[in-house]
């Protein structure tokens, strides 16, 4: 086996991201990876085996990662005995900001996986964590007693249509580019919106 040339990995990594990042993964290209990196597409191959090879070596760490963080946070909350209102968002709002942090850890990688993975496994990162928040909050609503899916004010329909568009939301100042410190600003503001709409499917007393 032919031995590998000391810090062409790093290269070829460095100079993927740019390429993934202006093309997308459909229509990135290897070769031009690879010239980029002074260096030919078997190296490419050698390390990687392929182009969604490569690109996994980018972003599965920061996508694995962020989707452990949000799994542990349900289990935590899923063990605790039934809370009110006021604790489930406070443990909400904490735990939103340990994955604001994990998402500006590594910017790129989830600007990759938000914006350019299509053609990968990855196109359904955000699917995933949407259908995550669906599981969870129907056994929160059946933990507390709540009527909105009996008194029909929340629908199957409607609860994944919430979940999608709030976890969309978040990653938006991914699309967008935001700092951190605006990002912060915007998550605390989307999250108000939220809660206004989940106050009254869970509290109000007529149905639709």
């Amino acid at each position: 086996m032919a031995k590998q040339i000391k810090g062409v990995t790093d290269k070829l990594l460095f100079c993927a991201k740019e390429e993934f990042l202006e093309k997308g993964f459909k229509d990135a290209s290897l070769r031009v990876i690879a010239e980029n990196a002074n260096t030919s597409t078997s190296s490419i191959y050698t390390r990687f085996k392929d182009k969604e090879g490569l690109f996994h070596a980018i972003v599965k760490l920061a996508a694995d990662n962020f989707k452990q963080k949000f799994q542990e946070a349900l289990d935590t909350f899923d063990q605790m005995s039934p809370v009110d209102w006021d604790k489930m968002m406070e443990f909400t709002d904490k735990h939103l900001e340990s994955l604001l942090n994990i998402i500006y850890e590594d910017f790129i990688a989830f600007k990759l996986l938000v914006c350019h993975s299509e053609g990968t496994v990855f196109s359904d990162f955000i699917h995933e964590i949407v259908e995550l928040e669906v599981t969870y909050t129907i056994k929160y609503i059946e933990s507390i007693g709540n009527d909105a899916i009996m008194a029909k004010r929340l629908t199957p329909e409607l609860l994944h249509i919430l979940c999608s568009s709030y976890w969309s939301g978040i990653f938006e100042v991914v699309v967008h580019d935001m700092s951190k410190e605006n990002a912060s600003i915007y998550f605390n503001q989307l999250m108000r919106f939220f809660r206004c709409g989940w106050k009254d499917i869970f509290w109000a007393t007529d149905s639709i």
